[in-house]
């Protein structure tokens, strides 16, 4: 005798008639439930049943709203997304005078407010935009869509020398990034207030470098007395230990072709942390995508942690390296050479994005990983705002919040450019940064 199949009943959708006020305050306690849960656990570790039973409602019940954490994500990606929109709406004119800044500064103080509403929210998007889940299609098709909204105010403003949907993608991408960084406790102390100021100018002369220095005085912005010593007062972590971790120090005694294994082994797992994320990442996706056997993994490495590890030990030098070399540069007088930087640390970062994302995100507790991080995401800001601060400017300036700023420029902006509809290339990338670092930062025109 063969099973009778089983059916689920029709779930109470939200536009389902069958609903009622007893179902929508349930969906709407689900959907409550879920967003402090995900603030406390992270997406990832959020498992239905937690939701369920903090909803006071039984796993089978909640399948009756929604299919499962993904469709939950999405209902309150779409309530804060919309907040969102309603902001982008009411964007006045843009320009290079003062109704045009003062435009771009309300825009930029609205969405740090949508912000903090839902700071839970865009916490754990950014996590889930860099793994591969089905939700990360539906975050970039927000993405795209709200970046047309901004380029069609842009392109109306009278916008020259830069095309209007890259300069969407750059101020979105900047301005969720630096958000990032003000409710992640990683902005030096700087209020949302602070950054959004510096932000604002800095914004405004990428846009319209013919703006009159003058436009900026008519405002109460942040800014600092001293630049110098603003960056002479960060506290810099302690180096991390670091001794005995790198590959190469586990490869040292080993033969020709161990060698190899491990370095393929740190490849393939770059690579696939970059791709699915840390922790969506198995020692079976590492191996596969290495060709190596199981059991080979676990001579050299005790679990995927022990790999991480190895790799943020191996990339911590060139990490300094780069930090050393930015310090130096003059990026007006010498272009080329900034230039030269920004190519190879871009490569760097993207290569080993996932890597850096472990940290960044919070996935490992590793104290290796989050020394490496501190430490080295610190150097790196302090060598920027030290080649910030080589030229002095006529309006205000944090070299702090700037250095935050390029720092967001070089990470974020390169791999928002390759998921436009229409992808820039790495010489168009590059050419974007240098154009961005001119015109923000110093205010010089092409």
């Amino acid at each position: 005798m063969s099973e009778a199949p089983i059916v689920r009943r029709t779930s109470y959708g939200p536009s389902s008639p069958a609903v009622g006020v007893r179902g929508a305050t349930t969906r709407s306690r689900i959907t409550e439930v879920s967003l402090e849960l995900f603030g406390t656990l992270g997406f990832f570790d959020t498992s239905v049943d937690a939701i369920a039973k903090a909803a006071g409602v039984s796993r089978a019940a909640l399948y009756q709203y929604f299919q499962g954490k993904d469709e939950i994500f999405l209902e309150l990606l779409n309530e804060c997304g919309g907040a969102l929109f309603r902001v982008a709406r009411r964007i006045g004119p843009l320009g290079p005078d003062e109704v045009g800044f003062d435009n771009l500064n309300w825009w930029l103080g609205e969405w740090s407010w949508v912000f903090e509403k839902y700071s839970t929210m865009f916490i754990q998007w950014t996590a889930i935009a860099s793994s591969d889940t089905k939700v990360r299609p539906e975050i970039a098709r927000f993405v795209r869509s709200y970046n047309h909204r901004i380029a069609e105010r842009l392109a109306a403003s009278g916008l020259r020398g830069i095309d209007a949907d890259v300069a969407a993608m750059t101020m979105t991408a900047l301005v969720h990034r630096l958000n990032l960084f003000v409710h992640t406790g990683r902005a030096y102390g700087r209020s949302a207030k602070d950054v959004v100021d510096t932000l604002s100018v800095f914004l405004q002369l990428t846009l319209f470098p013919e703006t009159p220095p003058a436009v900026f005085d008519r405002f109460r912005l942040h800014t600092v007395d001293d630049p110098a010593a603003e960056v002479d007062a960060i506290n810099i972590p302690s180096p991390p230990d670091i001794e005995g971790l790198t590959i190469r120090d586990r490869t040292a005694d080993l033969s020709k072709r161990a060698v190899n294994t491990v370095n393929a082994l740190a490849a393939a797992a770059a690579e696939q942390f970059r791709a699915k994320g840390y922790r969506r990442t198995s020692v079976d996706d590492v191996v596969a995508a290495a060709n190596v056997a199981r059991g080979t993994f676990y001579k050299y490495f005790s679990d995927k942690q022990d790999l991480l590890t190895a790799i943020a030990a191996e990339i911590y030098s060139p990490s300094v390296a780069f930090a050393d070399r930015i310090a130096t540069v003059d990026p007006v007088a010498d272009e080329p050479r900034l230039r030269e930087w920004l190519a190879t640390y871009v490569d760097f970062y993207d290569r080993y994005s996932g890597c850096i994302d472990a940290w960044v995100e919070g996935t490992t507790d590793e104290p290796t990983v989050i020394a490496v991080g501190e430490n080295g995401q610190v150097l790196m800001d302090v060598a920027a705002a030290k080649m910030l601060t080589r030229r002095p400017r006529p309006f205000a300036f944090d070299p702090v919040v700037s250095a935050l700023v390029l720092r967001a420029l070089v990470t974020r902006v390169p791999q928002a450019a390759t998921e436009m509809p229409q992808p820039l290339g790495a010489d168009e990338i590059l050419d974007l940064l240098v154009q961005c670092i001119k015109r923000g930062f110093f205010g010089l025109a092409d």
